[in-house]
């Protein structure tokens, strides 16, 4: 090989590694550019977020959203607020109250001066507001701080961060919302980019160091791909396996609860009956071991009930079949259900319904599942007063009640209250009341699978008060959702 050919193989070696040096660089360059934007992102989102989680709902359900807020103590409050937000950061140009009015999205409190050419009243409508805006006080999308990149309005273009300010049960009523001027926020990362450019001339001259620092790269880069290839293979193994034996055991549960309730529902048949034609001839302990016995074989039917409906659920194989019913008589029937039961401890079980039909499209079946455990835990745990039973339509759903005068429940035990087999012993006269502890996971399994909630309200020693809601119109494939799971 001539040395000319050798100088020529060599040059063109080394214009691809600085070619590579130089490509690597840039990337890197932007990369790290990007990262420090997200990271600015990612600071501002919980800048806002934190500023609207400590603003007062009750002063935002105060406004009106008109002019006549200003000078009122709510509307100085919200604005005293928003005023050390903009304070707090230089950056910040405009920071403002908004929700949703008539149709349109409105401002209710602006930090800037009256004077100032960019003022807002209250009650203006946002020019800019888009369908999108008005997805998150619709339920549609979840309440969580956004960015909004670049957007333009009569003022310029900015940078938006949004949060919600949410009332007492987490519905969201009002957009706190902070803008940046753009230039003003990116040009920190043009400075990356610039530096970057720098490094990368800098590093081109330094070819030999750059070209071994990228193959010990290159090698270690490898290493780590095979390293990841071999953990994701066995994450995906380890899933599988798991699915399995979730699948196994599932399977085994919902096979024994259904053999079991046979021989179960015969035996508590068998002990109502004996207990009808034997009663004349029984003496009081007799009666006693005669109610234990038709008492625990009662629990066990419940409990397999239960278990197997679960069991179901969480294997996706429990139907749902949407019918059109009166949701007036589906509360009536478990009130009158349950009305001995009730009028046996002394309890007055009643219902309050509004007047006519509430007619809905819904499966009857897991909403008389719930309103029955719902009902026959209170009854269980009431030893004095009244239950109460209500259903009223909302916005499209239907919310249920379920409100009784009951113990209550601790503060220790209601973050457990929804979870499989939780049960709370009450201390004195309420020890003997105990559950499987799986009625209220079914209720939130088979009220969650219809796209409702359930949540409850509660004074200890006073009572409580158990609520969901389910869409008054369900689609007539929810029951092939519910075979999915």
């Amino acid at each position: 090989m001539s040395a000319w050919k050798g100088t020529i193989i060599r040059a063109v070696v080394a214009a691809c590694l600085v070619s590579l040096v130089v490509s690597v660089g840039l990337v890197i360059t932007y990369r790290l550019a990007d990262n420090q934007k997200e990271d600015y992102y990612r600071v501002r989102k919980i800048q806002v977020e934190t500023a609207a989680a400590a603003v007062d709902y009750r002063d935002i359900e105060a406004l009106k959203g008109t002019s006549n807020d200003i000078g009122t103590p709510a509307y100085e409050k919200l604005l005293d607020q928003l005023t050390r937000i903009k304070r707090s950061d230089p950056h910040i140009r405009f920071v403002y109250f908004m929700r949703p009015q008539d149709g349109e999205m409105i401002y209710l409190v602006n930090a800037e001066e009256p004077a100032s050419h960019d003022y807002t009243s209250p009650g203006e409508v946002h020019e800019g507001a888009t369908p999108e805006d008005f997805l998150v006080f619709e339920g549609k999308k979840p309440a969580i701080a956004e960015m909004e990149e670049k957007v333009t309005n009569k003022s310029g273009t900015w940078i938006t961060a949004n949060a919600f300010v949410l009332d007492k049960v987490g519905k969201p009523i009002a957009l706190l919302g902070t803008d940046v001027d753009t230039d003003r926020a990116l040009s920190s990362f043009e400075d990356i980019k610039h530096v970057g450019l720098l490094f990368n001339t800098l590093g081109a001259a330094l070819l030999a160091l750059v070209s071994l620092q990228w193959i010990l790269w290159s090698h270690g880069n490898k290493k780590r791909k095979i390293l990841r290839q071999e953990m994701e293979e066995s994450l995906v193994k380890l899933n599988t396996e798991l699915k399995e034996a979730n699948k196994i055991k599932l399977d085994f549960i919902q096979l024994a609860s259904h053999e079991l309730r046979g021989p179960v529902n015969a035996v508590n048949i068998a002990i109502q009956t004996a207990e009808k034609v034997l009663a004349p001839k029984l003496d009081d302990e007799e009666r006693l071991l005669m109610e234990v016995a038709r008492s625990g074989s009662s629990r066990l039917i419940d409990l397999l009930n239960n278990l197997l409906d679960i069991t179901r659920l969480e294997a996706g194989d429990f139907a749902f079949k949407p019918e059109d019913v009166d949701v007036c008589d589906l509360v009536n029937r478990t009130v009158g259900l349950y009305e001995p039961l009730a009028e046996k401890k002394g309890l007055c079980l009643s219902a309050e319904m509004p007047k006519g039909e509430l007619g809905a499209f819904v499966d009857p079946h897991s909403i008389l599942r719930v309103l029955e455990n719902l009902v026959g835990n209170a009854i269980k745990f009431t030893r004095s007063g009244s239950i109460l039973v209500s259903a009223v339509e909302d916005d499209g759903d239907l919310r249920f009640e379920v409100k009784d005068t009951g113990p209550g429940i601790p503060v220790e035990f209601e973050d457990e209250v929804f979870e499989k087999f939780a049960r709370y012993v009450y201390p004195g006269e309420h020890a003997t009341q105990k559950g499987s502890g799986m009625g209220l996971a079914l209720c939130k399994g088979l009220v969650e699978v219809q796209g409702g909630r359930i949540w409850f309200e509660t004074v200890e020693g006073k009572g409580t008060t158990f609520f969901f809601e389910v869409p008054r119109y369900q689609e007539t494939e929810c029951d092939e959702a519910g075979d999915k799971g």
